[in-house]
């Protein structure tokens, strides 16, 4: 029966339980001395869908969920929070690594489906809006590993899945490209930062709290097709907002009075699985809404975002963002950071308590200055970054649909 769907000229979807091999367990405490490198949900960059943070521990220190033992070519979903979509590929360095049970895990059997083609399908946002809408659970919205391997995947022959991959592998090759040349402008911001204020120690600084107006928790209303710009964790990336995927929020009068966004408000990503991205923050811009097309005073944010408002007379707001995206910055962010069900959050409370050097407001107004520059740049690879992101989008949908 497999055979033949593989071999039919049409597409055939076909459950993912019937591609897939099984997978075998190892408890690593049976072993209390021997080391294991363990693969928890925290270690996918749910962004680049790629294993950047696993641990080498002793199986005395294994978790309870320390369990599956993982291959090259694997791809690991996983199964709390599938919006997230924190998928990845097991590259050959984690061989014989040890995942948690968070994840399902997806062997392709090689003679019918490619690894790298199931990859992209498990990115896509069919698939992910599948296992979205079949979650349980209004707090720990999660899927069980049945419901992933229910799931249909489009299936055309070997040769046709290995074309798509490659050419979907191009385009975000591409993607990943200018991703790398706006990480090092977010090096050399970092050198112009240290530059200026390296002399001074934050320890001995002012409570980020008592220079800010207000802090606010953004909206939890659902996105439609009306209502107004809203920004969402998608939108706070590298230090800047990105507006090449805003969804619209229906809020009344009332609550877009308490969350429409001001020139100088900076916003931060609250929860994310990966705790070097909890507490990153951009700032809401003039230049951002001049070149968008919505009304500057239309813009609120949801409810994984905080608004910080600043005393403009205390801080600036590009040096605020540049201290809390340096090294130092996000040590602080760590350490008030709490984690639950694999997630990393920041509260309120732990952004108030961050102390950030005491530079005057005539030091702060200067490094932005130098900044203008630097951040013009930013704007125009995040611009062509999101064309690139559009042309993925496209791609995936039509290699799914069997367009392409």
């Amino acid at each position: 029966m497999l055979q033949k769907a593989v071999s039919s000229l049409a597409i055939q979807h076909v459950p993912l339980a019937n591609l897939v091999l099984g997978v075998s367990t190892r408890n690593p405490a049976t072993k209390p001395d021997d080391k294991f490198t363990y693969v928890d949900l925290s270690a996918v960059d749910q962004e680049r869908k790629v294993i950047i943070g696993a641990r080498v521990l002793v199986g005395s220190d294994a978790p309870s969920r320390a369990r599956q033992v993982i291959s090259t070519d694997d791809v690991l979903v996983s199964t709390v929070r599938p919006n997230l979509n924190g998928v990845a590929r097991v590259p050959d360095q984690y061989d014989d690594a040890i995942a948690s049970t968070g994840f399902c895990v997806l062997r392709p059997k090689k003679e019918f489906l490619d690894p790298l083609y199931l990859f992209y399908w498990v990115r896509s946002p069919t698939f992910a809006a599948e296992m979205t809408r079949r979650a349980t659970g209004a707090s720990y919205p999660a899927v069980s590993d049945r419901i992933v391997q229910q799931s249909l995947i489009p299936l055309p022959s070997l040769h046709e899945q290995r074309r798509i991959a490659a050419i979907l592998d191009q385009a975000d090759a591409l993607r990943t490209k200018r991703r790398e040349a706006l990480a090092k402008l977010d090096e050399m911001a970092q050198a112009i930062f240290v530059e200026t204020f390296g002399h001074l120690a934050a320890k001995d600084g002012l409570a980020f709290g008592e220079g800010v107006e207000e802090f606010r928790y953004g909206t939890s209303n659902k996105s439609g097709d009306s209502g107004f710009p809203t920004l969402r964790i998608p939108n706070v990336v590298g230090g800047i907002i990105d507006l090449g995927d805003t969804k619209r929020v229906e809020v009344t009068q009332a609550e877009l009075r308490r969350l429409r966004l001001e020139i100088g408000d900076v916003l931060f990503v609250r929860t994310n699985g990966n705790p070097n991205y909890v507490g990153r923050c951009a700032v809401f811009t003039k230049s951002l809404v001049t070149d968008s097309s919505y009304a500057p005073e239309t813009f609120i944010f949801a409810s994984y975002l905080i608004r910080a408002r600043l005393k403009l007379n205390v801080f600036d707001p590009v040096f605020v963002r540049s201290y809390l995206s340096s090294h130092d910055g996000r040590m602080q962010l760590r350490e008030v950071a709490k984690t639950s069900a694999g997630q990393f959050n920041v509260n309120i409370d732990g952004l108030s308590s961050l102390k950030l050097p005491r530079a005057t407001l005539e030091q702060q107004k200067f490094y932005t200055k130098r900044m203008e520059v630097l951040e013009s740049i930013k704007t125009e690879h995040s611009q062509q970054l999101n064309t690139l992101d559009a042309l993925f989008s496209s791609l995936q949908h039509r290699a799914f649909s069997g367009s392409l």
